[in-house]
């Protein structure tokens, strides 16, 4: 477990590397976004107050886990905002809901806000499955 979260942790920390990196959409996707949301998805849902669980009692290791990766994301929708990613209309309305949703997420974890991170969360990822289903190449 121990091992599991700080691969995590590292993988998240370069996030910022590998953007400015110039990375393909399709290497951050994978070496970035995924990680990171998989993180967020997994923290939203530990402090989502639905769930049953106290907010103030989780770790504050894993409330940092969650701003790590809410940061992440937030620097990967800034890239996929600039002018001269794509042009389609429906590739700006997701990537702007993209970088909203996130930014959103990095506020609700520096604020310890459970329902909100878990919120956040969950509309982040009908957002990534719509763009994905337009976009992502199918194998």
């Amino acid at each position: 477990m121990r091992s599991a979260l700080l691969a995590a942790l590292l993988g998240l920390s370069i996030a910022g590397a590998a953007v400015a990196a110039g990375l393909s959409l399709k290497d951050q996707m994978k070496s970035v976004v995924e990680p990171a949301s998989n993180a967020l998805f997994a923290v939203g849902g530990d402090v989502d107050p639905a769930n049953g669980p106290d907010a103030a009692k989780v770790a504050d290791a894993r409330w940092q886990e969650g701003l790590k990766a809410a940061q992440a994301l937030t620097t990967v929708a800034a890239d996929l905002n600039r002018a001269q990613r794509e042009s389609e209309p429906e590739w700006r309305q997701a990537a702007g809901d993209f970088a909203r949703l996130a930014a959103v997420a990095e506020t609700a974890a520096q604020a310890r806000d459970g329902a909100g991170l878990s919120t956040a969360a969950n509309a982040l990822a009908d957002t990534c499955t719509a763009c994905h289903t337009k976009y992502k190449p199918k194998t």
